[in-house]
């Protein structure tokens, strides 16, 4: 594995605990009752969307799932205006009317999050084959989850991925649980191994850890000039599936079976990168003063717009 520079090792640490801070602070307003609707929240799954997002340029397309805060982020979303959506308001990244699950950000290739449970797979098809037919370098990452490759269109949109020869890196994070229900015993087989019978390139990587995750993104990348890839992240969620989720369906002893992706960054920032305990408590500190000041200022926004203007953000004029 190639050495990574001190300074872009730092970068995935801040970007890594902006993610975890973001959702804790959402995770917050949920329990005080500031929120609409529900969030699904990235905390265990950092590594993964910081690592490669980050070799990926602003004209590289991401397509999410009802868990996509962190993939935004990662990306480049601004966290003001994330937290603005979620509190729907009219400076969000949608105007308020998508929501959690919906956020989106073209300006820098955040196609955005989609609410359906595999419903992202044939978007993924239709922008690669746009790609393709421009004659892009460019690539799109679709991230989903393991409950999602027992969808029919998980299995379409591989099998079409691979006729048509796409650029596109499906990237399953696997994190144990589609909502309530153990994979193990939703999923026949290897995630990984499915890419088999659709002739195309697959990779397994412990999702963990952010410089494995990005050694193997890195080849992902290049394997991709060559036709689809599918990666899968093994990862775990350390939150609920999402707000209504009391998580009677796992012990606490299994957090213990699991790294925390930012306290392994950071032990390694300590240890082989010489970073001191003062540093990594500065970066910790201003991250979380930060996206505390964001969020006030977003709750104090003004109140998205009124149901009869709605439609503006479906129908062009």
């Amino acid at each position: 594995m190639q050495k990574i520079h001190k300074d872009r090792a730092i970068s995935w640490y801040k970007t890594m605990v902006r993610i975890r801070d973001f959702e804790n602070i959402i995770d917050d307003n949920n329990s005080a009752g500031k929120l609409y609707g529900t969030t699904h929240l990235y905390n265990g799954q950092e590594a993964i969307a910081t690592a490669i997002c980050d070799l990926l340029t602003p004209s590289d397309l991401i397509l999410s799932t009802h868990r996509n805060h962190g993939h935004a982020i990662a990306k480049g979303t601004s966290t003001y205006e994330m937290f603005a959506e979620i509190f729907g308001k009219q400076t969000g990244t949608n105007g308020g009317h998508g929501g959690s699950m919906h956020i989106s950000d073209m300006s820098v290739g955040n196609v955005g999050g989609n609410g359906i449970v595999g419903g992202n797979y044939p978007v993924a098809l239709g922008l690669a084959q746009a790609l393709k037919m421009d004659k892009s370098e460019h690539v799109v990452v679709c991230f989903s989850g393991d409950g999602s490759t027992n969808e029919g269109t998980f299995h379409e949109s591989l099998n079409l991925a691979s006729i048509w020869q796409l650029p596109i890196i499906f990237v399953v994070e696997n994190n144990q649980y589609a909502m309530s229900s153990d994979a193990s015993m939703m999923i026949a087989g290897s995630i990984a191994e499915r890419a088999k019978n659709y002739d195309m390139t697959a990779y397994k990587v412990d999702g963990q850890d952010v410089f494995a995750v990005h050694d193997i993104f890195a080849q992902a990348r290049q394997s991709v000039k060559n036709g689809p890839v599918l990666l899968e992240a093994v990862t775990y969620r350390f939150k609920g599936h999402s707000r209504s989720d009391i998580e009677q369906y796992r012990t606490p002893e299994e957090f213990f079976n699991w790294e925390d992706p930012i306290k392994k960054l950071r032990d390694i920032l300590i240890q082989d990168y010489e970073i001191s305990e003062e540093e990594i408590a500065l970066i910790n500190e201003k991250s979380y003063q930060s996206l505390l000041e964001q969020a006030e200022k977003a709750q104090g926004d003004e109140d998205t717009v009124s149901p009869s203007d709605i439609w503006k953000a479906v129908y062009s004029d």
